[in-house]
C-alpha cells in the first residue's frame, strides 16, 4: 500500500528551467553547461545503505569561475528492514523499495591552470526532496506472529557540501565526479499495523558520489 505518493517536477520541467536559464546566461555572454549524471549516495542503513539514481544539472558563471547551479535528482533505494527500528525480528529479510525526487540550488568555485584540462572544483547547495514511500513490509517473526509495517515520511531538506574534479575533451566536453557529505532531515514514522508499535528514523549524514557529462557554451 502507497501511502503518500511525491510531488515530482519532473526531468523535463528541469530541462526546461535549465534552458531559460541557459538563454539568459547568453544573453549576457556568460558561460553555461548543462549535463546528465549517475548519481550514489551511501547511508548507514536507516533508512538505506545505499540510494542509486540519475540527474541533470545546469549551471550558469554568474561571475569569473563562480557557477550557480540547478540540478534534477531522482534516486530509488531498499528501505533497509524497517521492522528492526520497532524490535521485531522476521524470519526472512523484508525490504521494501522506496525512491525520492530531488530539486537543489547550488553554488560552485572552481579554480583552472592555463594550458591544463583538469579543473578542480567545491561545491555547496540545498536540495528540497519529496519522498515515495513503497509498499508497507509484511512478513512473518520466528514465533510465527505476522507483521505488517506503514511508513510515512515528510519531505525532506538536503544540505550538500563536497569536492571535485572535470576534465575536459575539446573545448566544448567536460567529464566530471564530485565527492560530497549530504546531511537529510529524514522524518520517518514506522507503525506495525497489527501489533501497534511505533517507532522512527531520524535526521541521516550519508556520502554522496556523481559522475557526469556536461556539455559547455
Amino acid at each position: 500500500m502507497r501511502l503518500i505518493s511525491a510531488n515530482r517536477l519532473g526531468a523535463p520541467a528541469t530541462f526546461a528551467l535549465i534552458a531559460i536559464g541557459c538563454d539568459a546566461a547568453m544573453a549576457e555572454d556568460r558561460r553555461v553547461d548543462v549535463g546528465v549524471r549517475g548519481v550514489v549516495i551511501i547511508g548507514d542503513g536507516q533508512p538505506a545503505n545505499d540510494m542509486i539514481g540519475y540527474g541533470a544539472v545546469g549551471r550558469w558563471e554568474f561571475r569569473e569561475a563562480w557557477y550557480l547551479g540547478l540540478a534534477f535528482d531522482s534516486v530509488t533505494f531498499d528501505y533497509e528492514t524497517p521492522y528492526r527500528i520497532l524490535g521485531i525480528d522476521s524470519v526472512e529479510e523484508v525490504d521494501p523499495g522506496n525512491e525520492f525526487t530531488r530539486i537543489s540550488v547550488l553554488i560552485e568555485r572552481r579554480y583552472e591552470r592555463p594550458g591544463s584540462p583538469w579543473i578542480w572544483f567545491w561545491t555547496a547547495g540545498v536540495g528540497f526532496a519529496s519522498i515515495d514511500v513503497g509498499a508497507n513490509a509484511v512478513g512473518t517473526t520466528p514465533g510465527g506472529q505476522s507483521f505488517d509495517i506503514a511508513t510515512t515520511a515528510d519531505d525532506e531538506t538536503h544540505f550538500i557540501v563536497g569536492g571535485g574534479l572535470r576534465r575536459l575533451f575539446g573545448e566544448h566536453w567536460a567529464l566530471e565526479a564530485t565527492l560530497t557529505l549530504q546531511h537529510h532531515t529524514t522524518d520517518y514514522q514506522l507503525t506495525d499495523l497489527v501489533s501497534g508499535a511505533t517507532g522512527s528514523i531520524a535526521s541521516q549524514t550519508p556520502y554522496g558520489l556523481t559522475l557526469g557529462i556536461s556539455y559547455g557554451f
